[in-house]
């Protein structure tokens, strides 16, 4: 069966950077700082942003939608009930002052757009939030960077976080992060780009480079079985019959992306609490669906003898 090639993206102006680590003159690894939120790993200094989310794509930036812009903006336009609401959140803060230009609120749908730009009245206000943007890791990526790369550093409750407290500390915040960091290690070996594959309905999307060069090829579901091929259901998220499937398929093919089920073979021997050492305990099965269509199957070539 061929695999679909990789579709790269129009019009991307940015080069690839080398992966992470990142060696410095000493001969050392450059140690990324990051804290503990509780539900993610949030990176808020500027440097680092920009090496990890351009050495590896690593992360989401919390305020663009797709890569981070870093340098020195317009002022921020935003409408007026934003403003308020920022506000209101701002009060007993103290943060450098901001200039954002604010414009009227446009409530009704029914509205003459021509009249509403024709009414345009936009004021230079002060924004003293302090919203900035940052880099979010997810737990999967976190701890991937801080083991298997040995370059992050987790801060805690004023602490640096050692493997086994973080390991402990991610299961506590979510009860997926096991079996979601199986299928993350697996993958990111191969030199994919693993990202969160909900707007799909997967649990991953693979990119090769990153999202700004190419769209994902694979949405990635996970099923974990038994050493028998059964499904293990205290260890399933979602339902596996023709139904879902198919229809998760069509959703792929309408993305023009292909469907992955990533079977995780739980052995008899694993307990119930795994550590992160134990993954080459696992086995992982790849299984990719398509839909078969009769009317676009090549008729086979026929010949006929006249007499």
């Amino acid at each position: 069966m061929a695999l679909a090639k990789p579709r790269p993206k129009k019009h991307c102006r940015l080069k690839p950077a080398q992966n992470l680590p990142l060696i410095e003159n000493k001969g050392e690894l450059y140690r990324f700082k990051g804290s503990f939120n509780g539900f993610c790993v949030v990176i808020d200094n500027v440097d680092d942003m920009k090496k990890i989310i351009s050495m590896g794509y690593f992360g989401k930036a919390s305020l663009s939608r797709n890569y981070p812009e870093f340098r020195k903006k317009s002022p921020e336009i935003v409408r007026n009930r934003v403003f308020q609401n920022r506000k209101r959140n701002a009060e007993g803060a103290k943060c450098a002052p901001q200039k954002v230009i604010v414009v009227p609120d446009s409530d009704s749908e029914s509205e003459d757009i021509a009249d509403y730009f024709t009414n345009l009245k936009p004021e230079y206000q002060l924004d003293c939030s302090g919203i900035a943007e940052t880099v979010n890791l997810g737990l999967e990526e976190a701890f991937f960077l801080a083991a298997a790369l040995n370059c992050l550093d987790i801060r805690h409750d004023g602490k640096i976080l050692g493997l086994e407290e973080a390991w402990g500390l991610f299961q506590q915040s979510d009860k997926w992060f096991v079996i979601n960091y199986i299928v993350y290690y697996h993958f990111r070996t191969k030199n994919w780009v693993v990202k969160p594959g909900i707007k799909f309905g997967g649990d991953f999307l693979l990119y090769k480079q990153g999202p700004p060069f190419y769209h994902a090829s694979y949405v990635v579901i996970i099923h974990v079985v038994d050493e028998n091929l059964d499904k293990i259901e205290r260890l399933s998220r979602r339902s596996m019959n023709n139904l879902c499937l198919m229809g998760l398929n069509r959703l792929c093919e309408t993305a023009a992306k292909e469907l992955l089920i990533c079977e995780i073979i739980w052995p008899q021997t694993q307990p119930n609490q795994v550590h992160f050492q134990d993954l080459s305990n696992f086995t992982i099965k790849e299984t990719i669906m398509k839909r078969w269509i009769f009317s676009l199957k090549k008729p086979q070539a026929t010949t006929s003898k006249q007499t």
